[in-house]
Protein backbone atom coordinates (compact mmCIF):
# COMPACT_ATOMS: atom_id res chain seq x y z
CA UNK A 1 0.00 0.00 0.00
CA UNK A 2 2.74 2.34 0.58
CA UNK A 3 5.70 1.80 -2.27
CA UNK A 4 3.33 -0.24 -4.67
CA UNK A 5 2.66 1.13 -8.43
CA UNK A 6 -0.55 2.06 -8.90
CA UNK A 7 -0.95 -1.08 -11.40
CA UNK A 8 0.76 -3.13 -8.85
CA UNK A 9 -2.12 -2.10 -5.80
CA UNK A 10 -4.70 -2.43 -8.26
CA UNK A 11 -3.74 -5.90 -9.03
CA UNK A 12 -2.59 -7.65 -5.83
CA UNK A 13 -4.25 -5.67 -2.91
CA UNK A 14 -7.95 -6.73 -3.13
CA UNK A 15 -7.32 -10.15 -3.66
CA UNK A 16 -4.44 -10.41 -1.44
CA UNK A 17 -6.96 -8.80 1.36
CA UNK A 18 -9.63 -10.29 0.33
CA UNK A 19 -8.19 -13.91 0.64
CA UNK A 20 -8.62 -14.92 -2.62
CA UNK A 21 -4.34 -15.09 -3.21
CA UNK A 22 -2.33 -15.43 0.00
CA UNK A 23 1.05 -14.27 0.17
CA UNK A 24 4.70 -14.84 2.05
CA UNK A 25 8.03 -13.22 3.05
CA UNK A 26 11.04 -14.52 2.10
CA UNK A 27 13.25 -12.62 3.75
CA UNK A 28 16.74 -14.60 5.88
CA UNK A 29 18.96 -17.14 4.06
CA UNK A 30 20.91 -19.95 5.91
CA UNK A 31 24.15 -17.80 6.06
CA UNK A 32 22.11 -14.85 7.69
CA UNK A 33 20.00 -15.64 10.39
CA UNK A 34 18.96 -11.97 11.59
CA UNK A 35 21.30 -9.82 10.29
CA UNK A 36 19.79 -9.25 6.35
CA UNK A 37 22.72 -7.22 5.58
CA UNK A 38 24.40 -9.97 5.13
CA UNK A 39 21.86 -11.35 2.06
CA UNK A 40 23.52 -13.00 -1.03
CA UNK A 41 20.73 -13.38 -3.16
CA UNK A 42 20.30 -11.69 -6.56
CA UNK A 43 18.36 -9.17 -8.48
CA UNK A 44 19.30 -9.32 -12.51
CA UNK A 45 17.27 -6.99 -14.68
CA UNK A 46 15.80 -8.44 -17.65
CA UNK A 47 15.19 -6.47 -20.46
CA UNK A 48 11.62 -6.62 -20.65
CA UNK A 49 11.25 -4.67 -17.04
CA UNK A 50 11.43 -7.64 -14.80
CA UNK A 51 14.16 -9.26 -12.71
CA UNK A 52 15.57 -12.76 -12.50
CA UNK A 53 16.29 -13.91 -8.81
CA UNK A 54 18.88 -16.16 -7.55
CA UNK A 55 19.46 -17.21 -3.98
CA UNK A 56 18.39 -19.24 -1.20
CA UNK A 57 16.06 -18.20 1.52
CA UNK A 58 14.82 -20.14 4.25
CA UNK A 59 11.71 -20.03 7.06
CA UNK A 60 9.07 -19.56 4.56
CA UNK A 61 5.37 -21.00 6.06
CA UNK A 62 2.85 -22.02 3.73
CA UNK A 63 5.22 -21.27 0.64
CA UNK A 64 3.28 -23.46 -1.51
CA UNK A 65 -0.36 -25.01 -0.82
CA UNK A 66 -3.41 -25.48 -3.16
CA UNK A 67 -5.90 -23.37 -0.64
CA UNK A 68 -5.71 -19.97 -2.84
CA UNK A 69 -5.52 -19.61 -6.30
CA UNK A 70 -2.52 -17.53 -6.38
CA UNK A 71 0.53 -17.29 -3.74
CA UNK A 72 2.44 -13.76 -3.79
CA UNK A 73 6.05 -14.31 -2.50
CA UNK A 74 7.49 -10.62 -1.17
CA UNK A 75 11.24 -11.85 -2.14
CA UNK A 76 14.44 -9.58 -0.50
CA UNK A 77 16.92 -9.43 -2.88
CA UNK A 78 20.03 -7.00 -4.34
CA UNK A 79 20.60 -5.57 -7.29
CA UNK A 80 24.27 -5.73 -9.15
CA UNK A 81 24.86 -2.24 -8.21
CA UNK A 82 23.70 -2.14 -4.79
CA UNK A 83 25.49 -0.89 -1.81
CA UNK A 84 26.72 -3.62 0.81
CA UNK A 85 24.63 -3.74 3.86
CA UNK A 86 20.80 -3.21 4.77
CA UNK A 87 20.50 -0.08 2.71
CA UNK A 88 21.11 -2.49 -0.80
CA UNK A 89 18.21 -4.21 0.02
CA UNK A 90 15.53 -4.17 -2.38
CA UNK A 91 11.50 -5.86 -2.02
CA UNK A 92 9.92 -7.69 -5.30
CA UNK A 93 7.27 -9.68 -6.13
CA UNK A 94 7.24 -12.83 -7.25
CA UNK A 95 4.29 -15.12 -7.91
CA UNK A 96 3.31 -18.58 -7.75
CA UNK A 97 2.59 -20.47 -11.03
CA UNK A 98 -0.96 -19.65 -11.29
CA UNK A 99 -3.23 -20.31 -13.89
CA UNK A 100 -5.06 -17.26 -13.32
CA UNK A 101 -2.48 -14.54 -11.98
CA UNK A 102 -1.09 -12.11 -15.01
CA UNK A 103 2.08 -11.07 -14.55
CA UNK A 104 5.80 -12.80 -14.16
CA UNK A 105 6.13 -16.39 -13.60
CA UNK A 106 8.67 -18.13 -11.74
CA UNK A 107 10.65 -20.22 -13.76
CA UNK A 108 11.28 -22.70 -11.21
CA UNK A 109 8.51 -22.43 -8.05
CA UNK A 110 10.04 -22.72 -5.01
CA UNK A 111 8.80 -26.05 -3.00
CA UNK A 112 8.61 -24.88 0.38
CA UNK A 113 8.29 -25.91 3.96
CA UNK A 114 5.22 -25.20 5.41
CA UNK A 115 6.70 -24.70 9.02
CA UNK A 116 9.37 -22.62 10.27
CA UNK A 117 11.54 -25.78 9.97
CA UNK A 118 15.29 -25.12 8.77
CA UNK A 119 14.89 -26.31 5.09
CA UNK A 120 15.35 -23.31 2.88
CA UNK A 121 13.99 -22.70 -1.23
CA UNK A 122 16.61 -22.16 -3.81
CA UNK A 123 14.91 -19.71 -6.24
CA UNK A 124 15.37 -18.74 -9.81
CA UNK A 125 12.49 -16.83 -10.86
CA UNK A 126 11.28 -13.49 -12.79
CA UNK A 127 9.91 -10.59 -10.19
CA UNK A 128 8.58 -7.27 -10.70
CA UNK A 129 10.05 -4.74 -8.67
CA UNK A 130 7.56 -2.60 -6.66
CA UNK A 131 7.62 1.42 -7.94
CA UNK A 132 8.95 3.74 -5.25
Amino acid sequence: MQHGSQAQKDLYLPKMTSGQWTGTMCLTEPHCGTDLGMLRTKAEPQADGSYKLTGEKIFISSGEHDMAENIVHLVLARLPDAPQGTKGISLFIVRSSCRSAPGPTPRSAPATASTAAASSTRWESTAIRPAR
